[in-house]
């Protein structure tokens, strides 16, 4: 993957909640984003640690009435340099950036019945691909810690919902439990039944996510891994 590297300007910033804050940008140097959702990009955040630039992946989501504009939703995590630095970074900075990267969706659109699955922070790269293509999704399943304070659940249902689609959201168990894949393989498959979907796009846990690739044949399926994948693209 080539470097490409580009600027964004940060446009605007707001808190959601304690731990979340959503920076609208804009790219100045490489062309306007553009129907982007569901992407990410690589943010050079400034820093540098033990001689080595901290770079940290981001999707990008819409905002309304405003096409080449998209916010990065960054959870501050403790002890995370690079989401530190973003939540301390002021309105009106550049920043360098590689992107957009991503493949969840297929060249030739979203199939009739396609299900979005994302665990976790994933929900971003979800939220993305359901606002820039709205009719052809039929459900979002969001799986999360019932007390990750990411991303208020009622958000993500009224965004969701807005642009027509079902939304399915469920708790399932800490990172760390030996429990978290299992019950959450067993909160899809249910939906699966349910939806016979003919795509599946998810991201988030890849032990939860990469099973689908292999295990859902013939369905298509597209994955984003976040973490528990050896090329993940780190987010702290």
């Amino acid at each position: 993957m080539a470097a490409n590297p580009k600027r964004l300007r940060i446009v605007a910033a707001r808190a959601l909640g304690e731990r979340t804050r959503a920076l609208a940008v804009e790219c100045i140097e490489g062309g306007p984003f553009e129907r982007a959702g569901g992407k990410y990009v690589i943010v050079h955040t400034g820093l540098v640690v033990e001689d080595k630039a901290v770079k940290r992946a981001y999707s990008l989501v819409r905002v309304e009435g405003a096409p080449h504009t998209y916010e990065l939703l960054v959870k501050r995590l403790d002890g995370g340099p690079g989401s530190q630095a973003l939540h301390d970074v002021p309105v009106g900075s550049e920043l360098a950036f590689s992107g957009p990267w991503g493949k969840l969706v297929p060249e030739s659109g979203l199939a009739a019945r396609t299900l979005l699955l994302a665990t976790d922070t994933g929900i971003t790269s979800v939220l993305g691909v359901v606002e820039q293509h709205p009719t052809q999704v039929a459900e979002v399943l969001w799986l999360r810690v019932a007390d990750d304070p990411f991303l208020a659940t009622e958000l993500v249902r009224s965004r969701v919902e807005r642009v027509g689609a079902r939304f399915v959201s469920a708790a399932i168990p800490g990172i760390s439990s030996p429990q978290r894949a299992a019950v959450a393989q067993a909160l899809v498959e249910a939906r699966l039944r349910e939806l016979s979907p003919s795509l599946v796009i998810a991201a988030g846990d890849g032990r939860v996510v990469h099973p689908l690739v292999d295990g859902l044949r013939p369905v298509e399926v597209r994955i984003e891994c976040y973490f528990h994948n050896p090329d993940k693209k780190s987010t702290s």
